[in-house]
């Protein structure tokens, strides 16, 4: 079995599912800093259309384009954001100022990205009198295009369109370069501030990352972030094991595959983890459960690569006799691979699975229960 399915050497289908994988990391990161959903897009197609009014050269822009969607990367791990980091008000605020150089290396290790992308993202809160941050960087000492983000930064999140305007213009000589406000001015004018979302530029990914390593770091990040290190890894290998037992196809096992993976964004951006709220056999948890199971489809649904994971994700708060949520689903109507990643998740949280069993029948299948506790003996 593997995780994706062979795109039979075309190049586009190769760079559109790695282009799923980042652009679904691009949302939960920005859930992570608690940003509205869509900033990143906003945010990208914003700093392309200013980077035209400027006459930025076609790299740049392109560049420019994938820093802006993959610009809140950083928070994820970041102490200033990560689950159970209790931090004093300066220690947060550095913590806040590295956010930027962390997305930056992140960037860096997907080689796949064009090489601006890194410094535009390590780049985009410095100010132009010298203030920003991680670098302090003054003046025409900042790329042109990370200023051109930070002007995108500052519009997306604003609440009033003339509102951003006016501040932009007060900034002008401050936070921002004379000449890139003026840019963003002509633009502001030409479009009466509405953002015109543009689609990534695919063919500027590299084929050199591929997208299953990226997406396996890309889980192993949100665990530690969720304070849950190497949860999807342990849940996934009981799980497979347990797909094997019940004899799911391949297909089945590929979907189950990546809902382990996917699982945990939906605890991104919570103040506590699932783990630390509620047993998981509890009926107490489960508006938590459900709440989180839908977060995580919500992350997965709009990007194809991704979306045939989102039903099991989805399903993982349902139980067996009909009383879970979100749909009071029942019995056969809950995806084998929803039953299994429940069981499994519920497995992980218990002190070697001990009491698992006695939810057969009503939370859980009773075959998914013998599966998985036959698969993690075995494992043990």
């Amino acid at each position: 079995m593997t995780l994706f399915q062979d795109t039979g050497g075309d190049p586009r289908a190769a760079r559109a599912r790695l282009a799923d994988v980042l652009s679904w990391y691009g949302a939960v990161s920005d859930a992570a800093m608690g940003n509205q959903p869509g900033t990143a897009v906003r945010k990208a197609s914003l700093a392309v259309a200013l980077a035209e009014v400027a006459q930025v050269a076609q790299n740049e822009r392109t560049a420019l384009y994938f820093a802006g969607f993959l610009h809140a990367t950083g928070a994820i791990g970041s102490a200033a954001y990560r689950k159970g980091e209790p931090l004093t008000d300066r220690n947060a605020r550095m913590a806040v100022w590295d956010v930027p150089a962390r997305g930056a290396r992140f960037c860096a290790s997907v080689t796949s990205l064009p090489v601006e992308t890194i410094d535009f993202v390590r780049w985009q809160s410095e100010c132009w009198d010298g203030t920003g941050f991680p670098d302090q960087l003054r003046w025409y000492g900042i790329p042109q295009s990370a200023q051109l983000l930070a002007l995108a930064d500052f519009f997306v999140r604003a609440d009033d369109p003339e509102e951003a305007l006016n501040a932009i213009g007060l900034q002008s000589g401050r936070a921002f370069g004379p000449d890139h406000a003026r840019t963003f001015t002509i633009w502001f004018h030409h479009n009466a501030g509405e953002v015109t979302e543009v689609a990534m530029p695919l063919e500027a990914l590299a084929d050199t990352t591929p997208p299953h390593a990226l997406l396996d770091a890309m889980a192993d990040a949100i665990d530690h972030h969720n304070g849950v290190n190497g949860r999807w890894r342990r849940i996934a290998a009981i799980a497979d094991g347990a797909a094997r037992a019940l004899e799911l196809d391949d297909e089945s096992r590929a979907q189950l595959a990546l809902a382990c993976r996917l699982f945990g964004a939906g605890e991104i951006g919570k103040d506590i983890g699932e783990d630390e709220q509620f047993d998981p056999l509890a009926r107490l948890g489960i508006d938590v459960r459900a709440a989180n199971a839908a977060a995580a489809a919500e992350f997965a649904q709009p990007h194809a690569t991704l979306a045939s994971a989102a039903p099991i994700v989805a399903m993982r708060s349902e139980w067996f006799d009909g009383t879970g949520k979100p749909k009071g689903l029942r019995g056969k109507a809950i995806l084998p691979a929803a039953s299994i990643l429940a069981a499994t998740i519920a497995y992980a949280r218990l002190d070697r699975g001990e009491r698992l069993e006695d939810a057969a029948g009503t939370q859980f299948d009773p075959k998914v229960v013998r599966a998985v506790m036959e698969t993690a003996k075995a494992h043990a």
